[in-house]
């Protein structure tokens, strides 16, 4: 039995690009589009765990950086070791835009993903940081894009983890 229609894609949290180098990138976007700060977090293990690109166990590490406009995410991703989708899109296209995170109505990552895959969409990569996990959905060729699902815990007082550090500064009140 299918997941209803409207409970699978239920918003737009955040897009994302990948990019060669993580640092130059978020420093156009603060000086030619005012998008900052960007909180900077570097995602390997052990912190990084469960990896897989299409089921398969795969160690990848990148870096990436947040920033926020109104309840809008940007996201902009460097891999920096490992096989990837995000080495895969730079290696095939170049530079630019490589997924939407949406939100979704599903209980858990587990069941979306297995809707997914119902509908055709198999997962991609996968993979957990600190809690959080997160997997990205075949769709670029139905779509036209890539789906990012993700599951935060959902125990009170979850807040994201510190980064390694903001650029250009630190905001006055913090978005995470």
């Amino acid at each position: 039995m299918l997941i209803p229609d409207d409970d699978l894609v239920t918003g737009v949290e955040q897009v994302c690009v990948v990019v060669k180098d993580l640092d130059a990138t978020i420093s156009e976007y603060v000086e030619r589009a005012g998008i900052g700060p960007w909180a900077v977090y570097t995602y390997d293990a052990p912190d990084l765990q469960n990896t897989k690109v299409r089921g398969q166990p795969v160690p990848y590490g990148m870096r990436l950086a947040l920033a926020w406009t109104g309840s809008w995410m940007w996201e902009v991703i460097e891999p920096i070791h490992g096989p990837s989708i995000y080495q895969e899109f730079l290696d095939e296209k170049g530079e630019g835009m490589h997924h939407v995170l949406v939100r979704h109505g599903c209980s858990s990552l587990k069941d979306v993903i297995a809707e997914f895959s119902k509908r055709g969409c198999p997962p991609a990569m996968e993979g957990s940081f600190k809690g959080t996990n997160f997997a990205y959905i075949e769709t670029e060729g139905p779509l036209r894009m890539t789906l990012e699902v993700v599951q935060r815990p959902s125990h009170e007082g979850y807040a994201r983890p510190e980064p390694d550090y903001w650029y250009p500064a630190p905001p006055d009140c913090s978005p995470l």
